[in-house]
């Protein structure tokens, strides 16, 4: 899944899709859309990785991306 590492994230730091909606004023249906793929909104996914306190590009990167790097 394209949006695993938000996921992973929203877990390790105990919080639900309802708890970024509430943070951001974004309903939850959007903010698990954005989440989820459904949604392409790059205002909202900035908005996301602030919340979280993450980088956006590590935040929000692809497996495809993450597939073509090569191990150090």
């Amino acid at each position: 899944m394209v949006y695993k590492s938000v996921r992973k994230e929203l877990i390790n730091q105990d919080l639900k899709i309802k708890d970024i909606a509430e943070a951001t004023g974004y309903s939850p249906e959007h903010i698990s859309g954005v989440i989820n793929g459904r949604h392409n909104s790059p205002k909202v996914k900035k908005i996301i990785a602030l919340v979280l306190g993450k980088d956006f590009d590590s935040l929000w990167s692809t497996e495809s991306t993450d597939q073509t790097k090569t191990p150090a």
